[in-house]
């Protein structure tokens, strides 16, 4: 057995016994699918893994849905040491299913879940468009990628020159094994490693072509480099350190940002250009000096990070290996010496605006979401405002508590809107971030997760999820935050998250009681059912009934007139 393969290995014991499974097939499949999702292992959603009877050799499906856009990822995850063609050409076979099949033969799948699943992506679909989806698939082993075989890439190739078509924005099919796993692990963790530098500049002792500016102790320069010389910095940090403090990894060519980088600096007609078409890349460190020798002027940098201008640097860096960066391509670099996090944070946010940005990472490092996390320590549960932050598995994933889930939770049941956390949670960080976050009570936090988590825990495990009935499986899919809200109230009887001695009994009364909201989840859950069977407005279009604020003002006016003291 290879080390990588070993290494993988471990991580699915401890993933196995950290998640309570006993089953590593499972845990292993959990594991993939969020490495590969870019997701955190304690977000994973139950309701996403299709695995079963006459699932066509799909395992997970994930879908994202943000401002028009959206991503569904889809995965086979099999604990084996190879890549096998018969599981591709099994998988291609699920793909048609998921993208080609009519709703007649959809229905006489026996497995539910995976049924759902593809009903939610051709919903998807139909409300977007598919030139404004991008999916991506993997399928994923302990095997050795270097060791696949050529009937496999015959058959990848077979998939990719069938639905790569522009259909959709985009569709990948990765083989993803022990090596590219441990890539991810190690390209995702927490890194402490400082990257120095000296960076070449261009220097005209003639002309201003650097600029340095100082105020309140702050020290910031605005130079000219190569092109080569920051494809040369990225290239030899092989591990990705220096974009440690950046908000997202290398989007690839997701878009047409980075494609249009990768052109223009390769294009002998228009790579002069370049300089006038970029933003530029930004750094913070901990120190910077110029050295305006006309022989050799650069600039000497200590524990550098580039904040802005990831998807700049790896898209020279590319075009370098591959051969085709121009040597007249030039690049704008903004350098800020600080040692104060308020303001790298601040960078961080600003500079960020090349490539549209839809992740949680985007307010990761702000000020409020480093307080919560300190806060979350007092109750002895731990915030997790990056993914993975926790990978340890030392801490007990139940304390684990992932910011997006904590922002939604209290969306759906102190702001009172289910709707926009099932169908907009985009939102929790751009439009709602304020009035969610604004807060001074961390018990409201923690209280509403947990009761958003239980629901999901009691649905989950319910006979609801697998109903024969359409409507009660829909419900008990698609409806956990509407559940968890009605929950909330009919337990709490109000909507007043400022009593914090209240609070602070409800949340005792919940950490000394895994089951207090179960009689209240199942009547919610009647509840609900029974507005939509009396009601039949709303059964024409449920999905859309779910991503209603009208359906939510619904909601609360029957908590009001129905279970108010």
């Amino acid at each position: 057995m290879d080390i990588r393969q070993q290494i993988v290995e471990d991580q699915i014991d401890k993933i196995d016994s950290h998640l309570a499974l006993n089953n590593k097939c499972k845990a292993f499949q959990i594991f993939g699918h969020c490495l590969f999702s870019d997701q955190s292992i304690h977000a994973f959603d139950l309701n996403d893994d299709v695995d079963g009877g006459q699932d066509k050799q799909i395992d997970c499906i994930s879908i994202e849905e943000s401002q028009g856009e959206g991503t569904i990822f889809i995965s086979q995850v099999k604990k084996e040491y190879s890549f096998s063609s018969n599981s591709i050409i099994q998988i291609k076979n699920g793909l048609h299913w998921i993208f080609k099949k009519k709703k007649a033969d959809i229905n006489t799948l026996s497995n539910k879940k995976f049924k759902d699943k593809i009903k939610e992506c051709k919903e998807l679909i139909a409300a977007i468009g598919p030139s404004n989806i991008v999916v991506k698939v993997a399928y994923i082993t302990n095997g050795l990628s270097s060791e696949i075989s050529d009937e496999c890439n015959q058959e990848i190739k077979s998939i990719i020159e069938e639905l790569d078509n522009d259909t959709f924005s985009k569709f990948s099919f990765e083989s993803i094994g022990a090596i590219e796993i441990v890539d991810l692990i190690n390209s995702q963790e927490k890194k402490n490693k400082k990257i120095n530098a000296n960076i070449t500049i261009k220097y005209d002792t003639n002309s201003p072509s650097l600029i340095k500016y100082h105020s309140h102790g702050l020290k910031g320069i605005i130079c000219t480099t190569t092109a080569k010389e920051i494809a040369r910095i990225v290239n030899e940090d092989t591990k990705g350190f220096v974009f440690d403090l950046n908000i997202r990894k290398y989007l690839g060519n997701l878009g047409s940002v980075n494609k249009d980088i990768k052109e223009t600096s390769s294009d002998e007609d228009s790579s002069y250009l370049f300089w006038f078409l970029n933003n530029g890349i930004t750094i913070v460190c901990d120190k910077v000096d110029p050295v305006t020798d006309p022989d050799n002027p650069h600039v000497k940098i200590e524990n550098m990070q580039i904040v802005n201008g990831c998807q700049t640097s790896t898209s020279l860096a590319l075009a370098e290996k591959e051969g085709i960066l121009q040597d007249d391509v030039n690049v704008i670099l903004k350098v800020f010496e600080t040692s104060d996090l308020n303001l790298v944070d601040k960078v961080v946010l600003t500079t960020n605006n090349q490539n549209k940005i839809t992740n949680r990472n985007l307010r990761a490092n702000d000020k409020i979401q480093r307080d919560l996390e300190i806060a979350f320590k007092i109750y002895d549960y731990h915030y997790e405002r990056k993914p993975r932050q926790y990978f340890n598995l030392s801490i007990d994933s139940e304390k684990i508590f992932p910011n997006e889930i904590v922002a939604t939770s209290y969306l759906t049941i102190a702001l009172k809107r289910p709707s926009d956390s099932r169908s907009r949670k985009y939102k929790i960080w751009s439009d709602y971030y304020e009035s969610i976050f604004k807060t001074s009570n961390v018990e409201a936090f923690i209280i509403t997760y947990l009761i958003k988590h239980y629901t999901s825990k009691q649905i989950n495990s319910s006979d609801f999820i697998n109903s024969e009935n359409d409507l009660e499986r829909y419900i008990a899919k698609n409806a956990q935050f509407h559940i968890a809200r009605v929950a909330s109230f009919i337990w709490r009887k109000n909507d007043n998250w400022n009593d914090v001695d209240s609070l602070k009994r409800e949340l005792n009364q919940l950490k000394n009681s895994n089951h207090l909201l179960d009689s209240f989840i199942n009547k919610a859950f009647e509840q609900i059912v029974n507005l939509f069977n009396n009601n039949e407005s709303l059964k024409i279009d449920i999905n859309n009934t779910l991503k209603s604020s009208s359906f939510d003002n619904e909601l609360s006016k029957m908590l009001y007139q129905n279970y108010t003291i």
